[in-house]
């Protein structure tokens, strides 16, 4: 029995060994895809920027355009290091935030050869270099869109609007953005293999196969390694183990970044096992704690054989008290057992939540969805006739652009929660003013109702008397909490009127001052079946809605050591509470 239980206890340790592997594996694949994901939130703006700068350059005012540069500047500078203008010669025309002296001293220097100049030259569309090592010897990377101008109907090249990116503020970002729990590094590389960032600065700008890096990947793995980055080239996201040397055990996961619909990167996050490696330690001790018992009681039975053939006067005592060491034996593996079913159950259940998660979130994706895709639809038709322009109405843009910044909330909900769940939401904290951010929630509120429902927004009052009351928190997340309870508001109140207060409050317990806000509404008020759970997640009786903004609400005003709540108005209607510390 001891034998059966040693090999059971053997079985039941290498399932909880895999167990921790796996959940390694699952929490390296939703980091990089939440990775992946902030990277395109970071770029997508830059590119933005460049794009309409493109536009509007002006020759004839380069002043004016230069100005506007500045301002794009300001608005992206965490990230880029300047926004350049070249025109049709390769020479500069204007830097951003830089004076004219400057850029004076600059017009001589021939910039048509760089890659940055020459492709979008030639292929009149935008660019995204891979890591490029300029004089100063910091490699940046350089992303940039040709101006175009209508000549005789034909596209005639006016030059380039360029912005470059220091490559070890974004690697030292994308670090940043790794949430704890997950002790890893963070690793980008181009399409060709050539590696825009990585831990090692010395190796950023060559390509993965040269000597450079080779030599640094040990000889027993680097065959497999080789591999597994060759198929991660292919813009397919993935997740492989490496045994290295030692028997350490690291998980590697790749996402390919796309920009405009075109493969450019593939972003990497490499995991090592130090949870699976500390539990098969703990699995080891179990193993060597079970081998010591067999020897002890072999032993013990050798001992009362002897006993029984040497003393026989002493069976009785010497029999129970070695009955009351397998009892005690048994209880031991009993709790073990009890301990291994419970962790199952643990994993059982995350795995059900994470599912539940997965179906909800594809549903709510599939809504806007559809609408989108009948659209695209319904304009593709119309060119089968041979037509080369066809007429779109106003509904069916509005359609479009609502259903798309309806995707982009719930992908900004869904990175929410995922932050949230791995308790990596971060606050960037500040002195603001509440008055600005409710002023700018109630304009953005009604002018998304001006464009889907101008019917309830003539029949619906919005009453806030402007004061100015200043704190200490992050501008955005409390913006965020406002826009949501306001929404939420606006939903269920067809008409009437929302009235939002804000008061300073003392808590002389904690003497501290309070900042409380309130948003009363006079709708139809909370169902009393999910006022008990209403700041939980999935909670809604909507038709619209994943019922994640309460909860991502409560989290974030719980991170600012506050508190939120609701109450039913006994005359109709409900009102949303919540404070935070003044400082």
């Amino acid at each position: 029995m001891s034998i059966l239980s040693y090999h059971y206890s053997g079985l039941t340790a290498d399932q909880i060994g895999e167990i921790a592997s796996s959940d390694i594996r699952s929490n390296a694949i939703i980091e990089t895809d939440g990775l992946s994901k902030t990277l395109l939130h970071i770029i997508d703006p830059v590119s933005t920027n460049l794009e309409i700068l493109s536009k509007i350059v002006n020759y004839s005012n380069i002043d004016g355009t230069k100005l506007i540069m500045d301002e794009v500047q300001n608005s992206t500078k965490s990230l880029t290091e300047g926004y350049y203008w070249i025109n049709e010669d390769g020479r500069i025309v204007s830097i951003s935030n830089v004076n004219s002296s400057i850029i004076d001293s600059y017009s001589n220097i021939d910039l048509s050869n760089r890659e940055y100049f020459v492709i979008p030259k030639e292929t009149h569309a935008s660019y995204y270099s891979s890591a490029i090592e300029s004089i100063d010897k910091i490699p940046r990377l350089y992303i940039s869109f040709p101006v175009m101008e209508q000549s005789d109907g034909e596209p005639v090249f006016k030059g380039v609007i360029v912005a470059s990116i220091k490559i070890h503020e974004l690697g030292r970002f994308l670090q940043s953005e790794l949430a704890p729990q997950v002790a890893g590094n963070v690793g980008l590389m181009d399409k060709n293999g050539i590696i825009i960032y990585g831990s090692n600065p010395s190796l950023i700008g060559k390509y993965y196969l040269g000597e450079e890096f080779q030599s640094l990947v040990p000889e027993e793995i680097r065959g497999p390694y080789n591999s597994l980055l060759a198929r991660s080239l292919q813009g397919s996201a993935g997740a492989e183990d490496l045994i290295l040397d030692g028997g350490n055990k690291t998980t590697i996961t790749y996402q390919p970044v796309y920009i405009g619909g075109k493969y450019l990167w593939t972003l990497f996050v490499s995991s090592p096992h130090q949870l699976a490696a500390e539990v098969g330690f703990l699995i080891n001790n179990q193993k060597n704690f079970s081998t010591l018992m067999i020897l002890i009681i072999g032993a013990v039975a050798l001992g009362i054989a002897f006993l029984i053939l040497s003393w026989n006067k002493r069976l009785e005592s010497a029999v129970n008290s070695r009955t009351i060491e397998l009892k005690d034996a048994n209880n031991s593996l009993i709790k073990y057992n009890k301990l291994l079913e419970s962790a199952n159950e643990k994993l059982s259940i995350h795995d059900k939540m994470q599912k539940e998660f997965i179906n909800i979130a594809a549903h709510e994706l599939r809504t806007p969805i559809m609408p989108i895709l009948g659209d695209a639809i319904f304009l593709e038709k119309q060119f089968e006739d041979g037509k080369e322009e066809v007429k779109v109405d106003k509904e069916q843009v509005s359609s479009i652009i609502r259903n798309a910044k309806r995707l982009k909330r719930l992908a900004s909900d869904i990175l929410d929660i995922t932050k949230i769940e791995s308790q990596s939401l971060k606050l960037n904290k500040e002195r603001f003013n509440i008055r600005d951010i409710i002023l700018s929630s109630i304009s953005d509120i009604k002018t998304q109702l001006l464009s889907s429902n101008p019917e309830q927004l003539e029949n619906l009052d919005i009453i806030y008397e402007p004061q100015d009351i200043f704190v200490f928190a992050d501008k955005n997340r409390i913006t965020q909490v406002i826009f949501n309870l306001l929404g939420n508001s606006v939903k269920f109140t067809e008409k009437g009127s929302i009235n939002i207060e804000v008061k300073i409050e003392r808590d002389v317990v904690k003497n501290i001052e309070n900042v409380i806000i309130s948003i009363s509404d006079t709708g139809q008020g909370i169902d009393p079946d999910i006022l008990p759970r209403l700041f939980t997640k999935f909670t809604s009786k909507s038709f619209e809605g994943t019922g994640l903004g309460l909860f991502i609400s409560k989290s974030i005003i719980n991170s600012h050591n506050g508190k939120i709540w609701a109450t039913n108005d006994p005359n109709g209607g409900a009102t949303f509470y919540f404070k935070i510390p003044q400082q």
